[in-house]
C-alpha cells in the first residue's frame, strides 16, 4: 500500500499541517485504520479507495475516526493531483461520513475544497470566567456547534499567547476548543487555534473543518464573504476561505515529505 506524508496548508516542508495518506488497495477494516493512524501519530491519517468517478475517504485521528477533516482531505487531493491517480484537470468526488466534497485543483497548483459550511450558535456558559481564566485572555463570544466549543477572543495577541492545559480543556467540550480574534490586516483577516486533546491532539496544527465554522461567523460579524485566515500554531498555517451560500470554499496548498510502501 502507497503511504504518503504531506504537509497541508503551507508551500514550505515542515510548516502547515501533516497528513498520513493511504492509498487503499484492498479493503481494511476499521481496527486496522486505527492501528496505523496511531502508528503514524499524526492528528490525521487519511485512507482513500479510489474510483472511476469518485473516491471514498475516511479519517482516523490517533483516537477515533471523525466526520470531517479538512487538511487531510487537501493532502488526499494533492497526492492523487500529483502523484498520476487523478486527471490534474478534473475535480476529485469524495465520498466522506459527511457527504460529498468537491476538491479541485487551480491553475497556480493551489487546491480548493467544497465543504459544507457549519453555523456556530451562541450559548451561554455559566463557568465563563473559568475559561477565561484557563485560556488567559477575555472571550467576547462563546459559540458551539455540535462537539464543539467555540471561544472568540477580544485581543489577537491574547489568542497568540494562550497555552490552555490539556486537562482543563478536555472537560469543556466532547471533540475541542476553537479560538479565534479578528485581525484585519494586511496579513490576514482572522486568526484561530484548536485544541482537541480528546481527540488525541493537544493543539492541531492547522484545521480545515473549523473555518468552515468561523468563515460564515465572521462574515456575519464584517458583511464580507472572502477571507485570508492564519493559524497561529507553532507550524502556522494559511488558507483563504469563501463562503458560497451554505457552502465554504477553502484554498490552501501542500507540499510533499516523503512516500513509501506499507505492508500489511
Amino acid at each position: 500500500m502507497k503511504l504518503y506524508q504531506i504537509d497541508s496548508f503551507t508551500g514550505q516542508l515542515f510548516k502547515g499541517n501533516p497528513a498520513a495518506v493511504c492509498i487503499l488497495e484492498s479493503v481494511l477494516n476499521d481496527r486496522q485504520m486505527q492501528e496505523i493512524a496511531v502508528e503514524m501519530n499524526l492528528s490525521e491519517t487519511a485512507f482513500v479507495s479510489i474510483g472511476d468517478k469518485g473516491c471514498d475517504l475516511r479519517w482516523f485521528t490517533p483516537a477515533r475516526e471523525v466526520p470531517l477533516c479538512g487538511h487531510a482531505t487537501l493532502a488526499t487531493a494533492y497526492v492523487l493531483f500529483n502523484e498520476g491517480f487523478w486527471g490534474k484537470d478534473k475535480p476529485i468526488l469524495f465520498n466522506t461520513l459527511s457527504g460529498e466534497l468537491i476538491v479541485r485543483r487551480n491553475g497556480d497548483g493551489s487546491l480548493t475544497m467544497d465543504f459544507p459550511a457549519s453555523i456556530p450558535k451562541p450559548i451561554e456558559r455559566d463557568d465563563l470566567m473559568n475559561i477565561a481564566s484557563g485560556f488567559g485572555g477575555k472571550i467576547s463570544a462563546v459559540l458551539s456547534v455540535p462537539n464543539e466549543l467555540i471561544l472568540i477572543f477580544s485581543d489577537l495577541n491574547e489568542l497568540l499567547k494562550t497555552q490552555p492545559d490539556p486537562g482543563f480543556v478536555s472537560g469543556l467540550a466532547e471533540n475541542g476548543v476553537i479560538v479565534s480574534a479578528w485581525a484585519g490586516n494586511d496579513e490576514f483577516d482572522f486568526a484561530s487555534r484548536y485544541f482537541a486533546p480528546n481527540l488525541g491532539i493537544n493543539e492541531d496544527p492547522v484545521t480545515g473543518f473549523m473555518h468552515t465554522i468561523l468563515t460564515p461567523y465572521w462574515a456575519g460579524k464584517y458583511n464580507k464573504k472572502a477571507f485570508k485566515a492564519f493559524q497561529a500554531s507553532a507550524r502556522t498555517g494559511r488558507m483563504t476561505t469563501q463562503l458560497e451560500g451554505e457552502r465554504v470554499l477553502l484554498t490552501g496548498q501542500a507540499v510533499k515529505v516523503f512516500e513509501t510502501e506499507l505492508n500489511i
